[in-house]
């Protein structure tokens, strides 16, 4: 699907991948802030999940790490905490976590049984989510990046190191029948 699929619903709920790669990108408030739609995260894969990357310089990255703190772009707004508050999304939750992380599965629940689209870059999450809830919206953090370099249009140079950010620090690349591979080879 399209991100522009995913415009069709009220919020994007982000899961932990997703988090890790915007974290690790050095963008993540400027691509939050060009997408027009609400974005969330559940409140256990902020706790459980997204804990950190790798912080050291570009040439050798694991030499430190760099907690992930998503608490101001949640005091701004930019990224609501929300967690499971019904009987329904509960066995959803229950029925996801036979076959996902349970990050996945609290996120599947709640963007599934609010009409929620999802951003997510685990290949077994979007087969499940495909399979068991074809009318949500599926995009990935590329859809998101690229969203925000076609409208905030920085510099090339900013792109490629946002990119190579996500591939090194959040240790991220795409599969090749991505749907926007070739926008990601054209910056790597």
């Amino acid at each position: 699907m399209s991100i522009n699929d995913a415009f069709s619903h009220d919020c994007i709920i982000l899961d932990a991948c997703c988090i890790i790669n915007l974290f690790a990108s050095r963008q993540m408030r400027p691509v939050l802030e060009t997408i027009p739609r609400s974005l969330s995260v559940a409140a256990y894969v902020k706790d459980h999940e997204v804990l950190s990357v790798y912080s050291g310089p570009i040439d050798n990255v694991h030499v430190t790490s760099e907690l992930i703190n998503l608490q101001p772009l949640i005091d701004e707004e930019l990224l609501l905490l929300v967690d499971i508050e019904t009987e329904a999304e509960e066995n959803t939750y229950i029925n996801f976590a036979e076959g996902l992380d349970d990050g996945e599965a609290v996120t599947g629940a709640i963007a599934i049984n609010r009409n929620w689209a999802i951003a997510t870059d685990d290949s077994a999450s979007v087969r499940l989510f495909q399979r068991r809830a074809p009318h949500i919206a599926l995009i990935s953090t590329l859809d998101l990046v690229k969203y925000w370099a076609d409208t905030a249009k920085p510099n090339e140079d900013i792109i490629r190191e946002t990119l190579l950010n996500i591939r090194v620090r959040g240790r991220y690349a795409p599969h090749p029948k991505h749907p926007i591979w070739g926008w990601w080879q054209k910056f790597s």
